[in-house]
């Protein structure tokens, strides 16, 4: 897209690394202009700035921290404000705590959904209501078609934003539509060994491998691109969702 005034604009929370990274990358290669909003992760936010044009290609860096800056002052309006439009709101910020249901306070559970389902939502509402029309995908998790105990909080909060991108997909159509994108195994969680957590993990995925973080920003970039579709969840898993994620192959 020559005429980089015009070219749409998407707002990808916690895209500094991993998952939001790539999807900012595919965007930009496709002719969007991005907002790649971090918290802690500054120095590689500007290293992926750079990488993909930096300011004169028309990107922007916006560092907040979500769990405590006014999402409708701090988020949304700094980028209406800076471009006049928001085309796509990607909600892929989320945090991944593995505690079991008996280990899980009220304090555990309101710091789990706070994060995975409140501000995503918050920012889904913010966005209805200070544009005309736009698409909305939402960063979900295989997990909201099965059952996982260890992963406590999470999974409800994930499955709570699950039914939210349904009933915003409905309510809100046909100015908006709300697609959401439910990942499987894509990188070794930052806490395990890479090699021997992908070897335990894999073995429980039909397909016998990973997908890849490009996969996922190819969904994404897909459903930003879709204009007729709303209401759907695409399974980025190797196949992972339908048995649960628990069961062995026969």
């Amino acid at each position: 897209m020559s005429d980089r005034a015009q070219a749409p604009v998407a707002l990808v929370t916690g895209s500094a690394r991993r998952i939001g990274a790539a999807i900012v990358r595919r965007f930009a290669d496709e002719g969007w202009r991005l907002v790649i909003h971090c918290h802690n992760s500054r120095a590689e936010a500007e290293e992926l700035l750079q990488s993909i044009g930096g300011q004169k290609a028309g990107h922007l860096v916006l560092q907040q921290d979500l769990l405590s800056c006014r999402l409708q002052d701090n988020i949304i309006m700094p980028v209406l404000s800076h471009y006049g439009r928001l085309d796509c709101l990607i909600n892929n910020a989320s945090a991944y705590k593995r505690r079991r249901m008996l280990e899980l306070s009220p304090e555990l559970i309101a710091a789990d959904y706070h994060i995975n389902f409140v501000v995503p939502f918050e920012l889904m509402r913010l966005y209805r209501q200070n544009c005309d029309g736009g698409s909305i995908i939402n960063m979900l998790d295989q997990r909201v078609v099965s059952v996982d105990p260890g992963a406590g909080a999470y999974a409800l909060a994930k499955k709570s934003l699950r039914d939210a991108s349904l009933a915003c997909a409905l309510e809100w159509a046909p100015q908006f539509r709300v697609n959401a994108v439910a990942p499987g195994i894509v990188l070794p969680p930052p806490y395990l060994p890479p090699e021997t957590s992908m070897q335990r993990m894999l073995q429980f995925v039909p397909m016998q491998m990973r997908s890849s973080e490009e996969e996922i920003a190819e969904a994404c970039l897909f459903l930003a691109q879709a204009e007729t579709i709303t209401g759907q969840i695409i399974f980025v898993d190797g196949g992972m969702h339908l048995h649960n994620g628990m069961n062995e192959k026969n």
